[in-house]
């Protein structure tokens, strides 16, 4: 078979292409700069699943401290802006139980409205399907996010909202992204060290069916978004001389896929990066990210809503998650038909 020669018209369209995807580069990299809520990730998405070794190890889970004397409560109420307040402060029980004990009823009609797209916002992510991280027996969430991040904030209430469908929380704690990236009211696993450098590793979830192992990078919270660098953690990880915390960093690792917070594992499936981009009621015309001017009790009273945009992006983001955590464990669990939607979501996504 003849090699075709490029014509000057096949020439002059690539060379046009080439530039245009130039220009577009320029204009988004500008954007963020401009705009220092929004970051750009660009993620390997070549690296070869097979090289990942699963693991079935036998070990026991970190639990923190519930409180650090060096990161106390900070009671003052502050402004938005330079909103700290309540940080490290633990849900009391009613905000404990929005979490979990939502109604599926408000995980399917968040469902069947991320099928339908009449979502207001940007709900869903690519996975890519990796060996198993098992303990004890049990799949596992592994996570790697940071809490100086803006969308490792939003992305937490997601998740905890997940989890809370294969288990539930004991203790939850009032976060926020750092002062320089959005100030955003979130959840914390864990008391975090906000005055320092650091790494908080565990938390207070419970479950028979799945694992949930936290790695939680901290630096000063008083100024932008400041992940320590992977060998860090790793030193730090290593120093708890725990074999599940070890391994879980290792695994993560080994992908060669982490560009960024949040990085998350759901059982066979990697996500590299939060699910969804939820500030507000609808992010699609926000900007000034309504969330960001929202107290932990104004979030938690919206999820306590089964008519609220904002609320229901959430609870969908969510379902993505528990999808992926049912397809892992063959749609054996009972949330997993008492949410019909899920397994839809499963099949819209290709898993």
């Amino acid at each position: 078979m003849k090699k075709q020669k490029l014509t000057y018209g096949t020439t002059n369209k690539l060379l046009i292409a080439a530039i245009a995807v130039g220009i577009v580069a320029i204009v988004m990299s500008s954007y963020a700069i401009l705009n220092p809520q929004v970051r750009i990730v660009y993620r390997n998405v070549t690296a070869n699943a097979s090289t990942v070794q699963g693991y079935n190890i036998t070990g026991s889970l970190l639990e923190p401290p519930t409180s650090f004397p060096d990161a106390p409560v900070i009671t003052q109420n502050q402004s938005f802006g330079s909103r700290l307040t309540n940080i490290n402060a633990q849900f009391n029980a009613s905000e404990l139980a929005v979490i979990n004990n939502a109604p599926n009823s408000y995980f399917e009609q968040a469902g069947e409205m991320l099928l339908n797209g009449t979502l207001n916002n940007t709900v869903g992510t690519a996975t890519k399907k990796l060996p198993i991280f098992s303990v004890n027996g049990k799949p596992t969430v592994l996570y790697l996010g940071s809490i100086t991040c803006i969308f490792c904030g939003e992305n937490r209430w997601a998740m905890a909202m997940a989890l809370s469908r294969f288990g539930s929380f004991s203790h939850l704690f009032k976060g926020y992204s750092s002062l320089g990236d959005g100030d955003m009211p979130t959840l914390y696993w864990a008391p975090a060290h906000y005055n320092s450098s650091s790494t908080v590793f565990g938390n207070f979830y419970q479950s028979n069916l799945i694992n949930f192992v936290s790695i939680e990078d901290a630096n000063p919270i008083s100024g932008g978004f400041s992940l320590n660098p992977m060998s860090l953690i790793q030193q730090r990880v290593n120093q708890t001389k725990n074999t599940v915390y070890t391994d879980a960093l290792s695994y993560l690792i080994s992908t060669n896929d982490f560009s960024g917070t949040p990085f998350t594992v759901w059982g066979s499936y990697e996500v590299g990066g939060a699910d969804a981009v939820i500030f507000g009621n609808n992010t699609n015309k926000e900007g000034t990210a309504p969330l960001q001017h929202m107290t932990h009790q104004d979030v938690l009273s919206q999820f306590a809503q089964s008519n609220d945009q904002f609320a229901l992006s959430e609870y969908a983001a969510a379902d993505v998650y528990v999808a992926l955590m049912c397809k892992t464990l063959n749609n054996t669990p009972s949330v997993c038909t008492a949410i019909p939607s899920i397994q839809a979501i499963e099949t819209k996504m290709g898993l």
